[in-house]
């Protein structure tokens, strides 16, 4: 049986949010979270309702391979998801919100709901990514 994972695309507004399933078969959308004060209480409960084991978050790195001022807000963020207590790695979320964006208007996805689900679709190829082994980061 796979680990229970759950994959953040951090942003200002709204954080990303997919997980994988008990086999480790497909990945899943969740709806995303607004990015509040509440968040942590909330990541918590779902950590808890879905028995997450670890979490995988999203690091924009630029093309050139550097760390944008971005970067450095998501690694805050994940020193206050640390107080959760699960293991944190990053993945290189390089151009998996254009991709996500790409895929939507593939499938003539309107441009109102791309917005609401645009970033749990960029967390579900953040978790594809790992799963398949690519540019990871342990912390």
């Amino acid at each position: 049986m796979q680990e229970r994972l759950l994959s953040l695309d951090y942003g200002s507004k709204r954080i990303g949010l997919a997980v994988n399933d008990a086999l480790g078969l497909a990945v899943h959308p969740l709806p995303y979270l607004e990015n509040t004060s509440e968040k942590l209480k909330k990541l918590r409960r779902l950590i808890q309702e879905r028995n997450i084991q670890k979490l995988i978050l999203g690091l924009p790195v630029a093309l050139s391979g550097e760390e944008s001022i971005a970067a450095q807000k998501v690694r805050q963020f994940a020193a206050a998801l640390a107080a959760l207590g699960l293991p944190i790695e990053f993945i290189d979320e390089r151009l998996s919100t254009a991709a996500a964006h790409k895929m939507m208007l593939q499938y003539n996805i309107p441009a109102r709901e791309r917005r609401q689900k645009v970033d749990s679709l960029a967390a579900c190829i953040l978790l594809e990514d790992y799963l398949r082994g690519q540019d990871v980061q342990k912390i």
